[in-house]
């Protein structure tokens, strides 16, 4: 039986989800000059956004509008600008379709652009929590409103957490990379510039139904690394933070190309249930990053990599990594970063306890969830006289999410290029290799998740799954070995380390590691064996 995806099921598992994230997705929009790319996470709408095919507004699409515009103030702005018959139609008629549920809804609807740059335009939707921006022509509403006190008030509706929404032009407009409208041919996007609401998208509307699969197609092309959404009629995609789902009849298509000559794919439907939402930085990431391949041969040239299946840390395990951290004295960070959001800061504090209880006198934990906070002169001076870094359990995205690009994770580099210990437990031992396994935000099922399926490479040219033997991953990792066979995967049983220096490479606790080769099968070792990681690729 086909799902229904009412609205009911939109707000739980928004809800829940949104609590997965807890207070990630506020991070300041400020990055280091260090970052190799963008702050994703940084870049997520602080409020939602519903954006509307044309066509009828799906009632899943309206309730949640609706349900988010009457928090707060509770006061709706509606702008018809984008259609000239708007003009001089009352007001009353204009607000109706709303009045239901905002009682004090108004309309903004300029005459030229010289009253849009006015600061009593900008000031109509000060006190707003919602704004409705009505279909038409797009490019009529840029020529009225980009860059004047409107945009920049409409921008501010979103950073204080209220909702924006339009509909067929009224959701195009609501990116900077806009299509204006098409060329001499249908498939020849003539582009625009929009408002900044949901960054790093093109959308386009109407579109299976105008079939505008051809121009949408050009349009990613010409902006290597932006997605492409394209929104059929009767449907919407709604951005609540960082989390995206579809409701209504039809689909929603994603486009994105890395080289400007090719375009990949990928569809969702209100239909497909839990398979309708999805991530938003995933899908930047995505359409930004082409495949990943080895960044290395799986060695190390100085200091030691110790990823351990999770499941608890043996006796052997904890004392082994203080050994190679220096002794009792040497400095060990330990980073949580990875554990569910909302924990105390007394609960953080006890991460890594393991290690003082086996007699470690220097250990320091550094709480930080977000590059605001890790990508700081602070934290690279505590790394930087670090002797052993660890990565906590938890969720591998995470980290990547803190620390990919930082001045953090290069002092973390040279903590193991001096001769130092970096290691981790579970997804902190996952987040040591070259591909991310398990990185996906919404679920900890899938092992390969594009966008997501980099990790910080400390042991380069591998894939590592953790928990492996105690819950049946060996199939996955078979999957992940048909699908990246340019890599060594590596699955560790729990309570178990795979200890990886410049002479040899073992296996300590009671488990097993699995090394998997591509054309050679699996081989699985035990303590005290000795793991030839380099012949797996031929070396």
């Amino acid at each position: 039986m086909e799902k229904s995806w009412n609205f009911n099921r939109v707000m739980v598992c928004l809800a829940l989800l949104s609590a997965c994230f807890g207070q990630e997705v506020l991070a300041d929009k400020t990055s280091g000059p260090t970052l190799a790319g963008p702050d994703f996470v940084a870049l997520v709408p602080k409020g939602s956004v519903v954006l509307v095919g044309g066509g009828a507004m799906p009632q899943a699409a309206r309730a949640f509008f609706a349900s988010e515009g009457k928090k707060g103030s509770g006061k709706l702005v509606v702008i018809p600008s984008a259609s000239q018959s708007a003009k001089g139609k009352p007001v009353a008629d204009i607000v109706r379709a709303w009045v239901a549920e905002f009682p004090e809804a108004r309309v903004l609807d300029c005459a030229s652009r010289e009253e849009a740059m006015r600061p009593e335009a900008g000031a109509m939707l000060e006190d707003a929590r919602a704004v409705w921006i009505e279909g038409g022509d797009q490019k009529r509403l840029a020529d009225l409103y980009q860059g004047t006190p409107v945009e920049a008030a409409i921008l501010a509706v979103v950073e204080r957490g209220g909702v924006v929404g339009g509909t067929s032009a009224g959701a195009a407009i609501l990116c900077k990379t806009m299509i204006a409208s098409s060329g001499k041919e249908p498939s020849l996007p003539v582009m625009g510039t929009g408002f900044l609401v949901v960054p790093r998208v093109i959308i386009d509307q109407h579109f299976t139904q105008r079939s505008r699969e051809g121009r949408l197609k050009n349009a990613v092309m010409a902006h290597v690394g932006l997605l492409g959404l394209g929104i059929d009629e009767g449907t919407a995609l709604i951005v609540n933070r960082r989390l995206v789902a579809v409701v209504g009849a039809g689909a929603v298509k994603g486009m994105w190309s890395h080289d400007g000559k090719t375009v990949l794919e990928e569809v969702w439907q209100a239909k497909d249930g839990d398979k309708a939402v999805d991530d938003l930085p995933r899908l930047w990431r995505m359409a930004a990053y082409d495949k990943p391949s080895p960044r290395g041969l799986p060695k190390i040239e100085k200091g030691t990599v110790m990823a351990v299946g999770g499941g608890g840390m043996v006796s052997e395990v904890v004392e082994k990594f203080i050994e190679l951290a220096g002794g009792k004295e040497g400095r060990i960070v330990v980073l949580p970063t990875a554990g569910e959001p909302g924990a105390s800061t007394e609960a953080l504090r006890r991460e890594g306890a393991f290690f003082k209880l086996k007699g470690a006198k220097n250990v320091v934990i550094l709480t930080g969830v977000s590059r605001a906070e890790v990508d700081s002169e602070t934290y690279a001076k505590i790394l930087g006289e670090a002797k052993g870094v660890w990565f906590g359990g938890g969720r591998q995205w995470r980290f990547v999410d803190a620390y990919e690009g930082t001045r953090a994770l290069e002092a973390m580099r040279k903590v193991l290029a001096g001769g130092g210990v970096v290691g981790g437990s579970s997804a902190g031992a996952t987040i040591l290799g070259d591909y991310l396994c398990r990185g996906g935000p919404l679920n900890n099922v899938e092992i390969r998740v594009p966008g997501y399926d980099r990790g910080l490479a400390f042991l380069p040219g591998v894939g590592i799954d953790q928990h492996f033997a105690q819950r049946k991953r060996f199939g996955d990792m078979e999957q992940f070995m048909r699908e990246q066979p340019g890599y060594v995967g590596l699955g560790i049983d729990e309570a178990t380390a795979l200890v990886v220096g410049p002479e040899k490479t073992e296996v300590l606790g009671p488990g097993q590691v699995h090394v998997y080769k591509t054309g050679q099968g699996k081989k699985s070792y035990g303590k005290g064996e000795k793991v030839q990681l380099i012949e797996a690729i031929g070396k």
